[in-house]
C-alpha cells in the first residue's frame, strides 16, 4: 500500500503452526515495542490471516487493510490502546 505509513514490517510466515498459533506470539511481542497508533505490516499466509484478524479484533488492534497476492497476505495492523 503506497500511501500508508508503516512503522515496522514483520514476516510471520515462518512462524505458522496451526496447533499453537505461534505467529500470534511473535506479533504480540513486536507490538509491545511499538507505540499506540503505529502501524505494523505483517506478511502472512492465508491460514494466518484468519487467526490474525480474529486476534486483532479481540485485543482491539484495528486492521487498516489486508491484501492477498496469490497466497501472500499483507496485513496492516494498527496498535490499539491497552485493554483495561
Amino acid at each position: 500500500m503506497d500511501t500508508m505509513k508503516v512503522d515496522r514490517i514483520l514476516d510471520a510466515r515462518a512462524f505458522f503452526n496451526p496447533i499453537d498459533c505461534r505467529s500470534l506470539d511473535v506479533i504480540r511481542e513486536e507490538l509491545k515495542t511499538m507505540e499506540v497508533g503505529q502501524v505494523l505490516e505483517i506478511l502472512a499466509n492465508l491460514f494466518q490471516k484468519r487467526e490474525i484478524e480474529s486476534w486483532a479484533k479481540k485485543f482491539q488492534h484495528p486492521i487498516l487493510s489486508a491484501e492477498d497476492n496469490d497466497g501472500l497476505v499483507t496485513i496492516y495492523l494498527q496498535k490499539g490502546p491497552p485493554l483495561p
